[in-house]
């Protein structure tokens, strides 16, 4: 018996379910998600990261590690815990992080003199060249994102986005406390 194949539409044609056509990309119905901000923001987040790493290049370091990086070299002796609450990063990725940074030999770290327990990073030669550049390359990111937001909206937006971080990082904190 010869099994029957079923010709393949062309790729353009509409897809077909049942009786029913699959909407296209422009007639898709986004229901609630049309004016989720979570969507935008996550949505924003990637295409600035995407900015930021084609800018910089193949070779530069993630985003976050830069963040870390410059932390490190503008607060010679930061502890993981201020570079924690600083980038607004966990434990975990912070220790990753340093790890990363300190085997590339862009950091050492050291224990606190004062309690063995703290380790205190500072930047190396290396690390501090390494920062340098990706900052006066970084520049130009920075110009991008303000320029798509617009000067007259910048400092508005920045505020927003601060106030919207607090308000529902407290409101974070006072549901912990009531469990």
């Amino acid at each position: 018996m010869v099994k029957q194949q079923n010709p393949t539409p062309p790729e353009d044609a509409p897809l077909k379910y049942g009786a029913d056509v699959a909407p296209d990309s422009a007639s898709i119905d986004q229901g609630m998600l049309q004016d989720f901000m979570g969507m935008y923001l996550r949505r924003a987040y990637e295409v600035a990261y995407e900015d930021f790493r084609r800018r910089l290049g193949k070779d530069a370091m993630q985003p976050g590690h830069f963040t870390i990086l410059t932390l490190i070299v503008r607060n010679p002796r930061i502890s993981q815990t201020q570079i924690g609450t600083a980038s607004a990063r966990d434990k975990s990725s912070v220790t990753k992080a340093l790890r990363s940074m300190e085997d590339a030999g862009l950091i050492q770290r050291l224990r606190s003199g004062s309690d063995r327990r703290i380790h205190l990073s500072i930047a190396t030669e290396e690390g501090i060249a390494m920062q340098a550049q990706m900052e006066t390359e970084a520049a130009a990111h920075v110009k991008a994102l303000h320029d798509a937001i617009g000067p007259e909206r910048y400092d508005a937006f920045l505020t927003t986005m601060k106030d919207m971080i607090r308000t529902l990082e407290e409101a974070a904190c006072q549901n912990d406390h009531k469990q």
